[in-house]
């Protein structure tokens, strides 16, 4: 009678730890939005990807040296890290950016909940094995109907808001969609060193343009910019591509891609709590209506594979790790 007593002891300590663990991510990823809105009004949207990028790239290269000593080195290409750099890195960043500048960060967070929905359409065309499926179909449908009632497609909310900022949200989802079905054909990767270099040419490509563009030396920053674009570094970068790949380890892929549901409430309560962003009625519907959409799209999608999109654009499947049960 002892030893089944440990046993489950232990599993719900593993249950509770998961949750924990998810829950941080959630708060990490979801606080994107709520740090970019303090950032964006003084500061540019290519200086404040490329900082942020370049940042978090030096964080990932001290763990990458610092877990991976003794091991056998290859430089590998450089392709990966530059189509992701690009999908999952400086341009949707700076979508995100100017779209900031226009919405609230609440209504940034929801419209980047279409962005698993995203993946499966994709997918269909891109992954020879993930082809959509009649149910799959509807879900679809459902979900693009959410993201319609969150713009305000409706003849008594449309062009309540920004239309050119929610576009440019949906394009933030597309992009981040784009760059997780391309991690998906890439093989496998050392996921450590490849969100790194991801991170890299995010910010370099980013730093140019705003060197171009910007003249961000003189960018007069207020404090709580400079607060928010190290935040954005650190607390929802770094540390959560690190927390991704490290419950891939130990917790079934589709118990992490609950993260996709989270992240767009952690947004908007983020939004109400610290910005006083009110949530029009129409547009909570919509969210919950994508959140319907994309759990009808990916259910079937529960082989192992994750379709919520990571910070770092890369996929449980190209991690060489054992995903064990709960």
């Amino acid at each position: 009678m002892t030893q089944p007593t440990a046993q489950n002891e232990s599993q719900h300590r593993t249950q509770a730890r998961v949750w924990a663990e998810l829950g941080l991510l959630a708060l990490m990823w979801g606080s994107t939005f709520l740090l970019m809105k303090v950032a964006v009004p003084s500061v540019p949207a290519f200086t404040m990807s490329g900082v942020r990028g370049l940042l978090a790239a030096a964080i990932l290269w001290i763990a990458v040296q610092a877990t991976q000593r003794g091991e056998k080195r290859s430089s590998g290409s450089w392709v990966p890290p530059i189509v992701l750099g690009t999908l999952s890195g400086w341009l949707p960043n700076v979508l995100t950016a100017w779209a900031l500048l226009r919405l609230d960060s609440s209504a940034a967070g929801m419209l980047s909940a279409a962005a698993p929905i995203f993946v499966v359409i994709l997918a269909h065309f891109f992954l020879a094995s993930e082809r959509i499926s009649g149910i799959q179909v509807s879900g679809i449908v459902i979900g693009l109907g959410g993201v319609a009632l969150i713009i305000g497609v409706t003849p008594s909310s449309f062009g309540g808001q920004d239309l050119a900022g929610q576009l440019a949200m949906v394009a933030v989802a597309l992009s981040y969609a784009a760059g997780t079905v391309y991690a998906r054909r890439i093989g496998p990767q050392n996921a450590t060193r490849l969100a790194m270099r991801q991170q890299l040419v995010a910010g370099a490509v980013a730093i140019v343009v705003a060197l171009v563009l910007e003249q961000p030396w003189n960018v007069e920053p207020e404090p709580i910019a400079i607060a928010g674009i190290i935040g954005l570094a650190i607390w929802a970068s770094a540390i959560p591509i690190w927390l991704y790949f490290r419950m891939l380890e130990h917790t079934k892929a589709v118990t992490v891609s609950l993260i996709a549901y989270l992240i767009p409430a952690v947004a908007v309560v983020l939004g109400a709590l610290v910005l006083g962003e009110k949530l029009d009625p129409t547009a909570a519907v919509g969210l919950l209506v994508v959140l319907v959409g994309v759990f009808i799209t990916t259910r079937q999608r529960s082989s192992g594979v994750t379709p919520s999109v990571s910070a770092a654009g890369i996929e449980p499947d190209d991690i060489d790790a054992s995903v064990e049960d709960d």
